[in-house]
């Protein structure tokens, strides 16, 4: 009966395919103690050049590239995590600023000023059901039944938005003179009445991160509370 502690080639032993020597060697990890001559021996490949190394030299080369990986791999996330806390606290510095509104006039100008300072957003659209008696000032625009269908129905409220023409972009964001790009929108819950948050960036490329469907959720939800809470 064969030894399974022995080497795997043996006189007389059938011949054995690269697999079934992996196999054993897993098996053996120890199979190269005490043979330090043969494991200098061994050359393989090198992984860049191609030209013969030791096997010494290739595991050298294997664990530098893994190491050079994983400190990437760490880098990224790294960058991601700063990504993430500065996305975090502009976020919370637009809706402490929010919080300070007097008025829902002074909310939508409030609104304007921190979107186009701290997102880059410089065109905006509120659209709500007006009080009686209570006058609209841009961004702020009454929201009447027709134009509240116009929007329901062509406007999309996630992914990557609307692509705007002049006809589109005066309809939606009235007096913003835009000609192209894109926008996006989030319903805003106004207890018996509602309304919507529109905005627009003029350039057809990647739209600032504020405008990702998430950010545009939250930032409908603060304002459709603020606004039933703030006086005219």
């Amino acid at each position: 009966m064969t030894d399974d502690s022995t080497a795997p080639d043996q006189p007389g032993a059938e011949t054995l395919d690269a697999d079934q020597v992996s196999d054993w060697l897993s098996r053996h990890p120890d199979f190269f103690e005490g043979r330090e001559a043969l494991l200098a021996s061994l050359h393989i490949a090198h992984p860049q050049t191609g030209g013969a190394v030791s096997l010494v030299e290739r595991l050298i080369a294997t664990l530098r590239a893994r190491t050079e990986q994983a400190e990437g791999q760490h880098q990224a996330l790294l960058n991601a995590a700063r990504q993430f806390d500065q996305q975090a606290g502009a976020m919370r510095a637009l809706t402490l600023s929010l919080l300070q509104s007097e008025s829902r006039d002074s909310l939508a100008q409030t609104l304007t000023a921190e979107l186009g300072e701290r997102f880059n957003v410089s065109h905006l659209a509120l659209w709500r059901q007006l009080l009686p008696g209570e006058w609209a000032q841009p961004p702020t625009h009454a929201l009447d039944d027709d134009t509240d269908q116009w929007i329901a129905t062509r406007l999309p409220t996630a992914g990557d938005g609307l692509t705007l023409d002049s006809t589109t972009a005066e309809r939606l964001l009235p007096g913003t003179s835009l000609a192209g790009g894109r926008c996006v929108a989030t319903r805003l819950a106004l207890g018996e009445r509602h309304g919507y948050l529109v905005l627009a960036h003029p350039f057809d490329t990647t739209l600032p991160w504020i405008m990702a469907t998430e950010n545009m959720t939250w930032l409908g939800q603060v304002t459709a509370c603020l606004l039933q809470r703030t006086p005219s």
